[in-house]
């Protein structure tokens, strides 16, 4: 899954080359020994094959754009070891089990590329994340805040004001680590079969079957993927995150937007977008808040005072479904 960002985040781009066989990349003969490694271990800062893969997919969106090995001394190389290290005990087993590698690149396009790869029976069941350390540049509560008004208009006297982190913990680390939390989400997601593999020809059963993505979507006469909740969707389907130009949504319009959201059972804004990002995003914000202990909460605000708080689903409780089959999936129930 290609999570594309026009300058910082995560934003899934998920269509690409559908016909296509895949790639040496795409297989998982291409990393011996990599399913035995600790998590620690799988971290690299890539080589020229992974680097012209890396083009290729960004070729397919139109951009000419050829990342380069992170340096071994930017300083971002020590937060994601820190990061890494930090995770959960249970999060770090999984991620080891199922993602190849974790790919250090500088000057990519777009912020992190999750790339599914097929086991030796040619199912699609691993996959490996790639993040770009360019554009990681924000601590964590002002990325989230930058994230969510990405998916707005600009509005005078209006803003969004995410927390991630109390002030201590607002650092640098703590945005890899939500952004990293996410695409482990579509690992995840895939390995566990929550969904089926994104780019596949046709919505694959393990999408249109799965006890977790039923909850909140349904198949339709076309046979795509929809939204089980008809009227916010008239809100969700006007947003353009981080395209703020293309959004059919001001930031005038934001508190009735996550009002709607607040009465239905997706986890975030994003998990609006698609049932991959439903997953992705519950899955993060699971173990941000209820693992980490972490905070998550997103102030709608005129003039500078809240107008309106949102609270996930996956704390307030009210999306118990979801969490029951989240942790189900993960082995956690």
């Amino acid at each position: 899954m290609r999570a594309v960002l026009l300058v910082l985040g995560g934003l899934l781009a998920a269509l690409s080359c559908q016909a296509e066989q895949p790639s040496r990349l795409q297989r998982i003969a291409s990393y011996p020994g990599a399913l035995s490694l600790p998590l620690q271990d799988k971290i690299s800062l890539g080589d020229t094959a992974l680097l012209d893969w890396q083009h290729k997919i960004n070729l397919k969106y139109g951009m000419d754009v050829r990342p380069s090995r992170a340096a071994a001394d930017n300083p971002l190389v020590a937060y994601v070891r820190s990061m890494i290290a930090a995770l959960p005990v249970e999060i770090q087993r999984l991620a080891s089990k199922y993602m190849v590698a974790l790919y250090l690149l500088e000057h990519d396009w777009g912020t992190g590329t999750t790339e599914a790869i097929q086991d030796a029976q040619g199912r699609w069941r691993y996959a490996y994340v790639a993040l770009n350390l360019t554009v990681l540049t924000r601590k964590a509560n002002a990325w989230g805040s930058w994230k969510e008004e990405s998916a707005f208009r600009p509005e005078s006297s209006h803003a969004i004001r995410m927390v991630l982190e109390s002030a201590p913990d607002d650092t640098h680390e703590a945005a890899i680590r939500f952004i990293f939390l996410h695409e482990l989400g579509h690992v995840l997601g895939l390995a566990l079969a929550a969904h089926g593999y994104w780019d596949a020809e046709q919505l694959p059963a393990a999408t249109e079957h799965s006890p977790y993505l039923r909850i909140s979507w349904q198949k339709s006469a076309e046979g795509k993927m929809v939204s089980r909740w008809p009227q916010s969707t008239s809100w969700f389907s006007k947003l353009a995150f981080y395209n703020s130009e293309a959004s059919g949504l001001s930031l005038a319009q934001a508190e009735a937007a996550y009002r709607a959201l607040a009465r239905t059972d997706f986890p975030s804004l994003y998990g609006t977008t698609n049932p991959f990002d439903d997953f992705a995003e519950a899955f993060a914000i699971y173990v941000h808040t209820r693992m980490l202990g972490k905070p998550y909460r997103v102030d709608i605000l005129r003039d500078g005072k809240p107008r309106f708080t949102f609270r996930s689903c996956i704390t307030t409780g009210a999306c118990k479904a979801k969490v029951k089959a989240l942790q189900k999936l993960l082995g956690f129930g």
